[in-house]
């Protein structure tokens, strides 16, 4: 006869089996870190893929990160053993002017190659550098003309080409261009700035004062939707003088092709306030107006 009870032990005792790294981890246990032999085939065959698989040559800090802690001095020691090493004899590295340092497999690519190469991406990595700067420590945009003279030695043309080409690549995907009115291109980072932002700071570049406000109110009127107060156009990065702003106001407002602008003063506060009848209702306008000029400090 068979006996009910048998397996039931078995069936309800679940195990779960890891590999080695799986179940180490669950251990509390961290991976065993990579021997210097190890380190060695990985940062050759790094080097080698970029050259074969992409035509590349591989910057510095990549093969840096290669190294558990990128402490320097095993870095150095490590690159060291393999100039050495006659099975890695085919990895060189190359040293720019600037002082940039990337590594090239012989096997792949032809020193004068490696050369004109390596002198492109240090131009990306100027390029970017100064982009980064801008927007993160001045918050300001990037003229393209401050950009074609930190490399005077390559035409125009070659650096518009570098900037289009940057934009398609990972490291340099934070790097974005805006237009001016004008025609002129600026450039910023968006680690650091925002797209909007750059967009005002492209408008105020045109020197446009009127065509600056209409566009903020018209943005403000679209994607909020709510009226903008004319105070805001004497903060930053507007920087309007107070004695110039009624002025630039009404110049607006009389220009045919900002006729969709419209102007709100508040019957208690005086607070000016102007909205694009594209996007907004009057009435509505109004309304929200009253509550930022009085229902707001009311209602807290």
């Amino acid at each position: 006869m068979e006996n009910e009870g048998q397996g039931t032990g078995a069936a309800d005792k679940v195990q779960i089996e890891y590999g080695t790294e799986q179940r180490d981890k669950a251990a509390g246990k961290s991976a065993a870190e990579p021997t210097v032999e190890e380190i060695k085939a990985q940062i050759a065959e790094k080097v080698r893929a970029d050259g074969e698989e992409r035509a590349a040559v591989t910057p510095s800090e990549v093969v840096f990160a290669l190294v558990p802690g990128s402490q320097p001095d095993r870095i150095t020691a490590i690159l060291d053993e393999m100039a050495s090493d006659p099975r890695y004899e085919d990895i060189k590295a190359i040293t720019t002017a600037s002082g940039i340092v990337f590594f090239v497999s012989k096997l792949h690519m032809a020193p004068e190659e490696a050369f004109a190469k390596s002198r492109i991406e240090e131009i990306k990595i100027m390029l970017a550098e100064k982009v980064r700067e801008g927007s993160r420590d001045r918050a300001l945009l990037t003229p393209a003309a401050e950009l074609y003279a930190l490399c005077p030695d390559s035409d125009r043309e070659k650096i518009d080409s570098i900037l289009e080409e940057m934009q398609k690549e990972a490291p340099y995907a934070d790097i974005k261009p805006v237009t001016a009115s004008t025609g002129e291109v600026f450039f910023h980072s968006d680690l650091y700035m925002s797209a909007y932002y750059a967009l005002v700071l492209s408008r105020l570049a045109a020197k446009d004062p009127c065509a600056t406000i209409a566009a903020m109110v018209r943005d403000e009127s679209r994607i909020y939707p709510r009226p903008t107060c004319v105070q805001i156009f004497m903060e930053k990065p507007f920087d309007i003088r107070p004695g110039d702003l009624k002025a630039a106001v009404e110049a607006t407002l009389s220009k045919p092709e900002f006729r969709d602008l419209k102007m709100l003063v508040h019957p208690s506060t005086g607070g000016v306030y102007l909205y694009s009848d594209r996007y907004m209702k009057a009435d509505t306008a109004s309304a929200i107006m009253d509550w930022r000029e009085v229902g707001k400090d009311a209602n807290p």
